[in-house]
């Protein structure tokens, strides 16, 4: 990977697309490679586009990050964006209100608790209060949440 960044360097290309760039690699040798590629962007006159699932990578370097699910778009925010956008709620099951659930985007619930992300943060304070904990949801939380997770609007779940 090295080799084909720095392949890309010696043509001055300005846009560097690379697909799951630090799949595989040790944690070392991952470590260097987003160094290298935060080095390349830090003057403003490139471009890496990198596509990946291990989301610590996209935490670490990532100005903007793209949320592709089912062939489609679901957010493109800044970091900055997505910390302010989302939250994770955790609590017990009887506190899980019909208007409650209405607003996550994914949920997980077991007969003793539960915890959802919300994109609806002040609403999620107004329905909860103190009767749940909030918390700042990493990348791979959100992923989980809107990919995987059950949907709220399904009364199963």
């Amino acid at each position: 990977m090295k080799l084909a960044i720095a392949l890309a360097l010696s043509h001055r290309a300005e846009l560097i697309i690379m697909d799951e760039p630090t799949s595989g690699l040790d944690p070392v040798a991952r470590r260097e490679l987003l160094d290298v590629m935060q080095e390349l962007i830090q003057d403003g006159t490139r471009t890496v586009f990198f596509s990946t699932h291990i989301t610590s990578d996209l935490e670490r370097i990532a100005d903007y990050v793209t949320l592709i699910f089912g062939g489609r778009v679901v957010f493109s925010l800044t970091q900055a964006d997505i910390q302010d956008r989302y939250r994770l709620v955790k609590g017990p099951a009887d506190a899980l209100t019909p208007e409650g659930r209405s607003l996550f985007l994914g949920l997980h619930k077991t007969p003793y608790n539960f915890s959802g992300l919300t994109d609806d943060p002040r609403q999620a304070y107004a329905v909860f209060q103190d009767r749940v904990l909030y918390d700042q949801p990493t990348l791979e939380d959100i992923l989980f949440y809107m990919v995987k997770a059950a949907p709220a609007a399904d009364p199963k779940a």
